[in-house]
């Protein structure tokens, strides 16, 4: 089955590529050959595991299940379903998250490239880039509140109010239903993304929704599984 799953950046979001721009920028963002920014479907996949083992862990400590068998796995460090759906070293996972891009991303890019090319002194490849981007520098703040000696650091952040879009698919099988509650409550928990996120960077609003954007909602189930 297909699915796709949008997210909003409430605050601006750290979401780097973990290298740095030469000796100008020390972490920066991910973005295309054009200049847009996107974030990596692996990278998701991550945030969404971490997301719902934390669901996973509070329905476990408050005695609620809403998929009916909620259990630990064999090694006692996560659970079955969650194996089941975002996989194992042994066992690939049922998942397929595509890399997220803006909105009309398609159509953005193809007008940009045909701008570039055609007036590059107008329109270079950083003006993209700071369009949807911001620059931030930060210093460490030693006990004595002064800032350390070589601390400055220079990051590239996403602005807020962007907003990411990508495609999801769940492979058919017994579980399937369980799999798209599970990736439904790993969604609407996710809140933060990227780095420095007790600074107020990366917070954001997760959806998931089906193949014609209407969103996917199990609050139904959810309130009789509390009752």
């Amino acid at each position: 089955m297909n699915y796709k799953i949008n997210i909003k950046l409430k605050s601006d979001s750290l979401i780097g590529s973990g290298e740095g721009f030469g000796a100008i920028i020390d972490t920066d963002v991910v973005f295309d050959e054009i200049g847009i920014p996107y974030i990596p479907g692996r990278r998701i996949k991550g945030c969404l595991r971490d997301s719902a083992n934390e669901v996973c862990g509070m329905f476990e400590k408050s005695g609620i299940d809403i998929f009916g068998k909620l259990v630990k796995n064999k090694a006692g460090n996560g659970f079955v379903l969650i194996d089941e759906v975002f996989g194992t070293p042994e066992k690939p996972s049922c998942l397929n998250i595509y890399n997220l891009t803006i909105e009309e991303y398609e159509n953005n890019k193809n007008s940009l490239r045909r701008l570039i090319k055609d007036y590059p002194a107008i329109l270079p490849k950083d003006e993209v880039i700071s369009y949807f981007t911001s620059i931030r520098q930060q210093t460490k703040i030693d006990n004595d509140g002064v800032a350390e000696k070589h601390s400055l650091r220079t990051v590239r952040a996403v602005k807020r109010g962007n907003i990411f879009e990508g495609s999801i698919t769940v492979d058919n099988s017994a579980t399937a239903n369980d799999s798209l509650k599970l990736l439904w409550l790993a969604c609407i928990n996710l809140r933060h993304l990227g780095t420095k996120r007790n600074r107020g960077f990366g917070e954001v609003e997760c959806l998931l929704c089906d193949e014609n954007n209407r969103e996917i909602n199990f609050e139904k189930e959810l309130k009789e599984a509390c009752r």
